[in-house]
């Protein structure tokens, strides 16, 4: 029987979707097998790949999922979770809307309450649409002064502050390094009243990402002081900034603007086409502004469901709620509702 075409569910180890993602100039860290496995180890999620074969060894589309299982938000497929974004890989526009309209139809027969792909695939009368955030990227290039000219004066003038002032920054990929930036993690997260995610789900980037060069910290030092951490990974032509924490010490030494650009600098001089700033909420015109000073492309982000529900909103009344409760709580709180929460809400 002729398979050409079918949608297929692959293992994420399959080298068929291995070789497949790293021929697509859109593939990032998130389509890399070791960030599917290192989610299914942490939270029990099932990882698998939908693909269209066009021949016994060869795949035309795929989009990675996971099956997430929770007693507070039910079963579901994700793509992905703890990923601000997953772009389905396709080798042409007829590969891509094949693979929406199979998608459709697999969602139907499998009886899955909801899909949620993280982007906007090609339309569908099944397929809801919905926006709550930006994307910001950057364009990079071999030599960091091209991409230093983009930036808004005031981003150079902090980063001209933070040399001046002896900030340092450190380039780390050893444990102990990632128990530095977890440190002002927790305490980022309990400023800004967001739970945080465990210590294992970052031991295990450790040793599934930075270890197998997919990823490092940078610290940025100053007066004997930790000020700012950031964590970054990368694979393909992206790198990819994941996560940002600071002290509320010294701030104003810029040790965040350094940082940013020492990241930036890194991905020019190390061949990456695109430096990810990943997901803005539409609400946070800060955060927009800060980013779009970077020089950055700002894009709608625009994800997929497949439910025969309407997807509803976040509930900001009860974000808001959680974000007073852990604010004025002891860091204990922050780290517990991270334990109890990411699990079903990734």
């Amino acid at each position: 029987m002729n398979q050409s075409n079918q949608l297929i569910k692959l293992d994420s180890t399959d080298p068929r979707w291995m070789s497949f993602a790293e021929s697509s100039s859109q593939a990032n860290v998130f389509h890399h097998p070791a960030w599917m496995n290192l989610l299914a180890e942490c939270y029990g999620y099932k990882p698998f790949i939908l693909a269209l074969q066009e021949n016994e060894d060869q795949i035309g589309a795929g989009l990675a999922l996971m099956e997430v299982k929770s007693v507070l938000s039910g079963k579901r497929w994700v793509s992905l979770p703890f990923s601000d974004y997953f772009i389905p890989v396709y080798k042409d526009d007829e590969a891509a809307n094949r693979l929406s309209r199979e998608l459709a139809d697999y969602y139907q027969e499998a009886k899955i309450p909801k899909v949620e792909i993280r982007w906007k695939i090609p339309a569908n009368p099944s397929i809801q649409y919905g926006s709550e955030f930006y994307l910001h990227r950057l364009t990079l290039d071999r030599d960091p002064e091209v991409v230093e000219k983009k930036l808004h004066r005031t981003q150079r003038q902090n980063i001209h502050t933070a040399e001046k002032n002896g900030v340092e920054i450190e380039v780390g990929r050893q444990l102990e390094h990632v128990r530095e930036f977890y440190r002002l993690h927790c305490i980022t997260r309990r400023r800004q009243g967001v739970p945080v995610q465990p210590w294992h789900f970052f031991e295990l980037i450790f040793k599934r990402l930075i270890d197998n060069d997919l990823g490092f910290v940078l610290l940025a030092h100053a007066q004997g002081q930790c000020l700012a951490a950031g964590l970054f990974l990368h694979w393909g032509k992206t790198l990819t900034y994941k996560y940002a924490s600071s002290s509320e010490n010294l701030q104003n030494l810029r040790p965040n603007h350094l940082l940013t650009w020492s990241a930036i600098r890194w991905g020019c001089e190390n061949g990456f086409s695109i430096f990810d700033f990943g997901r803005t909420d539409v609400s946070n015109e800060g955060l927009r502004t800060y980013k779009s000073r970077w020089g950055v492309d700002e894009s709608e982000l625009v994800y997929s469901t497949l439910s025969e529900k309407t997807p509803h909103q976040s509930s900001g009344r009860l974000t808001s709620l959680m974000e007073k409760v852990i604010q004025k709580s002891p860091l204990w709180v922050c780290k517990l509702a991270g334990e109890v929460l990411y699990r079903h809400y990734g």
